[in-house]
């Protein structure tokens, strides 16, 4: 049996051309392969490598919608809600931080929705960007 082994940064580039090349616009692919490159780091491989071939079929059987472009929309001073518009989830977690981080630092408690997404999968990886960002 032969193994090969694989950077982590090889993991994510992998993900993320396996996703263009299926047709999920490349803000989207970047994101997926971010958040498969995090499980792997993680030994969580159910959501890593193992699980890209079933996003690409899922873009391609249009289960998901690669193209989706997430619409923020801010209900109130600490309420976002993100529109995945039938795309991934992590996209639009990552789209909805841009306007959550700042909120959450001059008001001190944001809520953040996703709704019409495909599964997020893992979510620890988005909690250590938030601690990350403090």
């Amino acid at each position: 049996m032969n193994t090969e082994h694989m950077s982590l940064a090889e993991v994510e580039s992998l993900a993320t051309d396996a996703l263009i090349g299926t047709g999920t616009r490349l803000e989207s692919a970047q994101s997926m392969g971010r958040a498969a490159r995090a499980a792997e780091r993680d030994g969580i491989r159910s959501h890593g490598l193992l699980y890209v071939p079933t996003y690409c079929e899922h873009v391609k059987c249009g289960k998901v919608d690669g193209t989706a472009v997430p619409e923020i929309i801010q209900p109130r001073l600490s309420a976002i809600k993100v529109d995945a518009k039938t795309g991934f989830a992590h996209p639009a977690i990552e789209a909805g931080f841009i306007e959550l981080i700042p909120l959450v630092k001059s008001n001190g408690c944001v809520g953040l929705t996703i709704s019409n997404s495909y599964n997020c999968g893992v979510l620890g990886y988005h909690v250590e960007r938030l601690a990350e960002a403090g």
